[in-house]
């Protein structure tokens, strides 16, 4: 086993919140562990991974519980954001400039009468310029004082799609943990499925032994003969074909654990085990606590909250204002130092934009209402669901004794039929035709003891159960 010949799989918390930090400090175990368990499965052939290992491997390694545990952290800091409205906006500032003053002076009318030419000239490019450098910086901030709760609404509704991503990370563990289980058991009827094929051989041989022996003797037709021997070559192929399927099995496993090299892994367990029918659960409280009906209130809650956050938009917004700067200044040799404080009290209040905020608050009522009636049919899907597959599972229960006794039967059956055919009491056909009951009733058992196993699975997945159900 892997618990064996490498080091135990770290215990995941039970908790599906876990946070970037931890998933990284795991993620560095898990690459060593996948190392030391490639190592062994090379060293020593076939290895054997339990349930809990699985569900272990895929709670760290599956990629769809990756992005959506991102999900909860890109909403919590959506939440961040939203808080950061009622906290002081601080800005700094600062600046250096250059400009440079030409003065040219005015000629005199008079004078432009009694000035040549050449002089004329020499007056209009006579000219004063002048440089000025400058440097400048300060520190200006703003406060929110009031915006009619509407950053409260917003803050509100940022919590609630926190909410309604972690609710969302619940619903993808369960599918994860569905998509393993269905896994799993598709390996264990895989590998059960190589047994019974080896098991049919036997028995196909059997009767081919059977029929020559009475051929050879005379007593039975060269196409009884040629039936017997194709009934075994088509026992040879579907053990072929059997073993082949484990491949897949394994390969369909090893992707939902998020672990994407070959390893040949046997899935340790079997498909029988003792669940009974149980009695009708209470339907109600599962519902009440069901991921997808509270993920479906908490984006109505959202909603209700954008549509009270786009009502406070149409009133005024006050503020406060303040700051300092300093600005340094030097001309012509001459320096100036300015100190400038500002502090006041700012308020906003649309008049008109063009019916923007009246849209925008329309839409958020019809998405409230849209969410209001999601909500509702959130809960009678989830009702449904649990009566469908809580069936669909007690039938399975039943129907894997009833399986069972078929399956006596047809071995009884066959015994006699097998006693009765040697001694010459029963033809051929009638013969062949018990003996293939009783191969078609151990593939129907084992595929009802597989089916039972995947509805208990449906089962725990209606309830909305995650990873952490098996913990």
């Amino acid at each position: 086993m892997w618990t064996g010949r490498t080091s135990k799989i770290m215990k995941i918390s039970s908790s599906d919140g876990k946070t970037v930090s931890e998933m990284k400090q795991s993620f560095y175990k898990t690459i060593m562990l996948l190392a030391m368990a490639a190592w062994s499965a090379a060293a020593y052939g076939q290895e054997t991974i339990t349930w809990q290992e699985c569900v272990n491997y895929a709670h760290l390694n599956n990629p769809d519980l990756k992005s959506s545990l991102e999900a909860i952290n890109k909403s919590k800091a959506a939440t961040g954001v939203a808080r950061s409205a009622y906290l002081p906006q601080i800005n700094a500032n600062a600046g250096v400039n250059t400009s440079k003053t030409i003065d040219k002076s005015p000629v005199d009318r008079k004078e432009k009468l009694t000035m040549s030419q050449t002089q004329l000239l020499a007056s209009m490019n006579k000219s004063a310029s002048s440089i000025t450098n400058s440097f400048s910086y300060g520190v200006s901030g703003k406060q929110l004082i009031f915006d009619s709760m509407k950053t409260i609404y917003d803050i509100k509704a940022a919590e609630s799609a926190a909410d309604d991503s972690l609710f969302q990370y619940h619903i993808k563990s369960a599918a994860v943990r569905l998509e393993l289980r269905t896994a799993f058991v598709k390996l264990l009827k895989a590998q059960e499925s190589v047994d019974i094929a080896k098991q049919i051989i036997e028995i196909r041989k059997k009767n081919y032994n059977l029929v020559k022996m009475r051929y050879l003797a005379g007593r039975e037709h060269k196409g009884s003969l040629m039936s017997a021997e194709a009934n075994l070559e088509q026992a040879r192929f579907n053990l072929k074909q059997a073993e082949r399927n484990i491949t897949s099995a394994q390969r369909a496993l090893l992707n939902v654990m998020g672990i994407y090299s070959y390893i040949n892994i046997k899935a340790q367990g079997s498909l029988t085990d003792t669940t009974a029918a149980e009695g009708r659960p209470d339907f109600d409280s599962i519902v009440k606590r069901h991921p997808f009906v509270l993920s479906a209130r908490k984006q109505r809650e959202a909603a209700d909250y954008s549509e009270k956050s786009r009502i406070a938009s149409f009133l005024p917004v006050i503020s406060a204002t303040g700051g300092v700067d300093q600005s340094l200044a030097e001309t012509a040799g001459t320096r100036t130092n300015n100190v400038n404080l500002k502090a006041g009290l700012s308020a906003t209040m649309p008049l008109f934009t063009g019916g923007g905020n009246y849209y925008n608050l329309e839409q958020a009522k019809a998405q409230s209402r849209k969410l209001e009636a999601d909500e509702a049919s959130a809960r009678d899907q989830v009702m449904t669901n649990l009566e469908q597959y809580w069936i669909a599972w007690q039938n399975a229960i039943d129907s894997v004794e009833v399986q069972r006794k078929y399956l006596a039967a047809a071995e009884e059956r066959a015994k006699i039929a097998e006693a009765e055919y040697s001694l010459g009491l029963v033809v051929f056909d009638i013969w062949i035709t018990i003996e293939d009951q009783l191969v078609q009733m151990k593939q129907s058992y084992l595929e009802t003891r597989a089916n039972k196993l995947l509805a208990e699975a449906q089962w725990i997945q209606a309830k909305g159960e995650t990873l952490a159900y098996d913990k």
